[in-house]
């Protein structure tokens, strides 16, 4: 990161607003071009400077921190963010979902699956399909109702394998060891702000591998009890109570049909998405 060249913004993280004053390389990492109708319940400002010997000091609310390099510090603010996050959802009485979001033909659609199945490829798919994809990963919901956290997408080896991923959508690569492409969701649609509030979720789509790799995607309906195993066991640090998250789930799935997809090349798999009844 360059010592200069430092901006300042204000990003919109549901009951959060994050004020940042940084340099762009940790803006990337929080910038979300997106807005949502729920109201701020709290404001966190955070400025990052130059150390004297040598990494990074965070301010961040009240606190001072200090980052030993670029990682260390994406990681700190990263965090510091979605753990006020989680508490203003725990408040509100939010549980979350390891799952996608996007919203196709008037329809909400969930869409779930384990980690590394594809779920962010599949997402900016839709979205060259023309779905609104809201988010590829992290999903608050209560009673019916769904709304996306606001991110960037997490890209698994730096987005290689994306077919049609726009170059301006990488706002960074992390240098892990599988590099981790960061992408603006607002981009990845071809809009300008990506509007979030909370609607009815109207089909559940969990997501499996082909084995062996399928020419064409397999549908098939699901049972309640298929949503809640893939479901609930994930519920990150915005779910305190186990037994409250496995409630909303039942309520969920009670209210939404569930399809399984088995998964074939990403376009075919988002295509056969949009081609759901």
């Amino acid at each position: 990161m360059s010592d200069s060249a430092r901006d300042s913004v204000t990003l919109d993280y549901l009951w959060l607003d994050v004020e940042v004053t940084t340099q762009p390389a940790v803006l990337s990492l929080l910038g979300n071009s997106g807005e949502s109708t729920i109201h701020t319940r709290e404001t966190l400002r955070i400025a990052v400077s130059p150390s004297a010997s040598g990494g990074w000091i965070a301010e961040i609310g009240l606190r001072r921190y200090r980052a030993a390099d670029d990682l260390d510090l994406g990681e700190l603010v990263y965090g510091a963010v979605h753990d006020r996050v989680a508490y203003w959802a725990r408040e509100e009485g939010w549980m979350r979902i390891h799952a996608g979001l996007a919203d196709i033909a008037g329809r909400r659609i969930m869409i779930a699956g384990p980690s590394g199945v594809g779920k962010t490829t599949t997402m900016v798919q839709l979205a060259a399909a023309g779905a609104t994809v809201l988010g590829d990963e992290a999903v608050l919901i209560r009673d019916r109702d769904a709304i996306a956290l606001p991110r960037p997408f997490h890209a698994k080896h730096a987005g290689r394998g994306i077919r049609g991923l726009n170059p301006e959508a990488v706002s960074t690569v992390l240098d892990y060891p599988d590099p981790i492409a960061i992408l603006d969701p607002a981009v990845i649609n071809g809009i300008v702000v990506l509007r979030h509030a909370p609607a009815p979720i109207d089909l559940i789509v969990l997501l499996e591998r082909g084995d062996p790799p399928l020419r064409e995607p397999e549908v098939e309906a699901a049972t309640g009890g298929d949503a809640i195993v893939a479901l609930a066991p994930d519920a990150g640090p915005f779910t305190a109570d186990r037994g409250e998250l496995l409630r909303s789930v039942i309520r969920l799935v009670e209210s939404a049909p569930v399809v399984k997809l088995r998964m074939a090349a990403p376009d075919e798999t988002a295509r056969a998405i949009m081609d759901l009844p």
